[in-house]
């Protein structure tokens, strides 16, 4: 019988909970819908309760289903970032959570970058983050605010059923620009600067992202399978769990993740750039290890725009056509769709990254009658390329090679394309759930399996394939990027005038 370790991912659209062996090798997976509820308005919201059972019965799937193997000694935790999760004093949710996609709060943006304090902290705010659902919530729902004593984040309420024991980590709050990236703590003058100051008590204790944190309490053991007394480990945001499940722990490396949102990130141990205002929206997260730090920049949307095509265009009786055979119809169609762009920001939100711009929508560029549906998937394909690579342009610094994890990373077509878009080698690692391999590494070393993360990779990240950029295709994708940008520019005031019409509809 093995020593294993369990890694639970509670994603914006699917809570899966992976359990691994010492060697990083998913021996199960399981997965669930949490269900969020989306209005008309753009509202995004989330029954906590009920996302506590969900999650509960996904890890009692995987753990009776490994038993075979051995027993979990630990458990990490990961989760979607921002939002706005409220507890009151014995625990309960005071009501529903607001969700990091959610639209509700993008008039506070407009108006912190008007105030010249959007950038505060070191990391953007944007209209999904916990900062401005907070403002929002003060001024629009005060009766509610009172009643709230504890503000979290996904992982974090989740760990809370598990133990009983409300903490948080440095990867979440700094993504949040609840804290000061070169120093995170919280102060009370940050606080102050966005008129929240009240809102500095409702926040959890810090502890480090490895730190062990409590212990699966009776219940919670009851509820999910695990043994009362495992060890839980605090775990980070899941755009930096997947950063380490892929083994991203070096500087000059990158990572992107292709999932609800496209989030690209590159390891640094320096913050001279933001001297450069050229650089201000690129945004600072703090990574698990002091002095060590990502630097991101991350869309609105990713998957869900190849989502939203193939549900309109690829879905036959309900199912939606296989990979295997949209990536065969995507390749019928040469590099750049035959001059046909695709503008990737299809979210409720607008967009976060390279540029801030709640009122910014998708949209095609140079529809003809020779075009196709190949053609227009392919254009989707390489629009969210194209925002990738528009990312990527406006780093300080390029990384030597990039890893790819999320469910975009399972099409070798769309692989290749990134490659080609953004002219560096990208990299594969072996299993498919990496941002729950991610925690399960940190809670490997906190169990004292390992004597710390560089020797956790080594034993438990494999690189299965590489993928490297085809120059030709890197001439005609620069060629489409050029134009790509000219239509957003174009494009700007526009998306505003729309907005005012329609909303966020």
């Amino acid at each position: 019988m093995e020593d294993l370790f369990l890694g639970i991912d509670a994603g914006t659209t699917k809570i899966k909970a992976v359990v691994f062996d010492s060697k990083g090798k998913e021996l199960k997976v399981a997965h669930n819908l949490p269900h969020p509820n989306y209005s008309e308005d753009g509202l995004v919201t989330q029954n906590m309760e009920s996302h506590w059972n969900i999650a509960a019965e996904t890890i009692r799937t995987v753990v009776e289903a490994s038993r075979q193997y051995g027993e979990v000694k630990a458990v990490g935790v990961t989760g979607q970032g921002d939002g706005l999760w409220l507890l009151d004093d014995d625990g309960k949710s005071v009501e529903d959570a607001i969700l990091w996609i959610d639209g509700r709060a993008s008039s506070y943006i407009e108006k912190w970058e008007k105030e010249k304090i959007i950038n505060r902290s070191g990391r953007v705010v944007f209209n999904g983050s916990m900062l401005a659902f907070a403002a929002w919530m003060y001024d629009h729902r005060p009766k509610i605010m009172e009643k709230a004593k504890k503000a979290v984040f996904c992982k974090d309420w989740l760990k809370y059923c598990l133990t009983g024991n409300i903490v948080t980590d440095v990867t979440d709050l700094s993504d949040a620009s609840l804290v000061e990236v070169n120093n995170p703590v919280y102060s009370q003058e940050h606080f102050d600067a966005f008129g929240i100051g009240a809102f500095k008590d409702l926040l959890p204790e810090i502890r480090k992202s490895d730190e062990i944190i409590g212990k699966v309490t009776k219940e919670a053991a009851k509820q999910t399978g695990l043994r009362e007394g495992t060890a839980v480990v605090n775990g980070m945001i899941d755009i930096i769990a997947s950063m380490v499940g892929n083994g991203v722990v070096k500087k000059h490396m990158g990572c992107s993740i292709v999932g609800t949102t496209l989030f690209n990130e590159i390891l640094t141990d320096s913050l001279a750039y933001r001297q450069d205002p050229k650089y201000e929206n690129v945004s600072v997260v703090c990574g698990i290890n002091p002095n060590q730090w990502i630097l991101s920049l991350g869309t609105m949307a990713g998957a869900p725009n190849l989502d939203w095509f193939l549900k309109e265009f690829f879905t036959r009786d309900g199912v939606t056509v296989p990979f295997e055979e949209l990536d065969a119809l995507v390749g019928s169609v040469g590099p750049g769709a035959e001059g046909l762009i695709y503008h990737p920001y299809i979210g409720l939100g607008g967009e976060r990254a390279p540029f801030i711009k709640p009122s910014a929508c998708a949209q095609f560029f140079g529809l003809k009658t020779t075009h196709t549906k190949a053609h227009m998937l392919r254009a989707v394909y390489e629009g969210v390329a194209l925002s990738m690579k528009d990312c990527y342009e406006h780093f300080p610094a390029r990384p030597d090679m990039v890893r790819l994890a999320g469910g975009g990373s399972n099409s070798e077509q769309w692989v290749q394309m990134f490659a080609d878009h953004i002219d560096i080698p990208i990299e594969i690692t072996c299993g498919t759930e990496i941002g729950a391999r991610g925690v399960a590494l940190l809670a490997a070393v906190a169990a004292g399996y390992f004597t710390d993360i560089q020797e956790a990779i080594q034993e438990m990240v494999k690189v299965k394939k590489a993928f490297y950029p085809v120059e030709k295709n890197v001439r005609i994708y620069q060629q489409n990027y050029e134009i790509y940008k000219d239509i957003y520019h174009s494009a700007w005031d526009i998306w505003d005038k729309r907005q005012h019409i329609w909303g966020n509809r």
